[in-house]
């Protein structure tokens, strides 16, 4: 019993470094005011990507959607980028962002804390790109 549980805490353990080492890699932040501050000074929405650690939908979205370099470059210039995850960083980022399905994006007005515009569920490239063509018109226009 003693091995299961030191298992299963070294199993969560890594689990929750997950999203830190992928945030960090990508050059995302993971402190929902760091993100907020970012933003108002740059002028830029937040995209907050609300993730679980046990969620194969959400590693193959950063797999093969966020860590793409046509993404990556976008994001960089376009976006401040959050990476949370909904069981670790509950009390990191405001509960109305709270949600049951994951992946989940939300891109929010750092001047309101509003979100303008979501996207849910594993998002290829090539659509995730128009998604966030639209989302840089939109806030244009705030």
């Amino acid at each position: 019993m003693k091995k299961l549980f030191i298992l299963l805490f070294i199993c969560v353990s890594l689990f929750g470094a997950h999203v830190d080492d992928y945030a960090k890699s990508e050059g995302f932040e993971r402190d929902y005011k760091t993100a907020l501050n970012k933003a108002k000074k740059s002028n830029k929405p937040i995209m907050m990507v609300l993730g679980a650690d046990y969620c194969p939908w959400c590693r193959k979205f950063e797999r093969k959607t966020l860590s793409s370099d046509m993404i990556k470059s976008y994001l960089d210039k376009e976006v401040i980028t959050l990476v949370v995850d909904k069981k670790y960083d509950v009390e990191s980022f405001p509960e109305k962002f709270s949600t049951s399905m994951t992946p989940r994006v939300f891109f929010i007005n750092p001047h309101t804390g509003e979100k303008f515009s979501e996207a849910a569920g594993y998002i290829k490239k090539k659509d995730f790109m128009k998604k966030l063509e639209s989302v840089k018109t939109a806030y244009k226009g705030k």
